[in-house]
């Protein structure tokens, strides 16, 4: 049975962290895009992504990521996820989308990297 795809946002100064929970599909692009430049344009730098309550991603998945980070660098956002498996940590390297998102293994490590830059 799918799940469908939860975000809830929370802010931080310069920033928000997105926590997706559900399956990460082609189905979720509109959840993720929608809106999301004009909701951010000009108050956040840095997009922060809570990948830990995703259960699922596929190749429409992975596509609506990378179309997500490649939005937001345009509208120069840096994009930082944490809290994925290493088996999506590999596909995720293997399709080049840490290209456009960093990885770290927690919050603690992002807040950290964004706090030095």
């Amino acid at each position: 049975m799918q799940q469908p795809l939860v975000i809830e946002k929370r802010q931080f100064p310069g920033g928000c962290v997105m926590q997706l929970r559900g399956e990460l599909t082609r189905a979720s692009e509109h959840e993720i895009l929608d809106g999301f430049a004009a909701e951010f344009a000009g108050e956040v730098r840095f997009l922060v992504l809570d990948l830990t309550g995703i259960t699922y991603i596929n190749s429409g998945g992975m596509a609506v990521l990378i179309r997500f980070a490649r939005t937001a660098k345009k509208a120069g956002m840096h994009t930082f996820a944490w809290g994925i498996t290493p088996h999506y940590e590999k596909l995720f390297r293997m399709v080049g989308l840490t290209e456009w998102i960093m990885l770290y293994p927690n919050e603690f490590s992002v807040m950290q990297r964004i706090e030095s830059l």
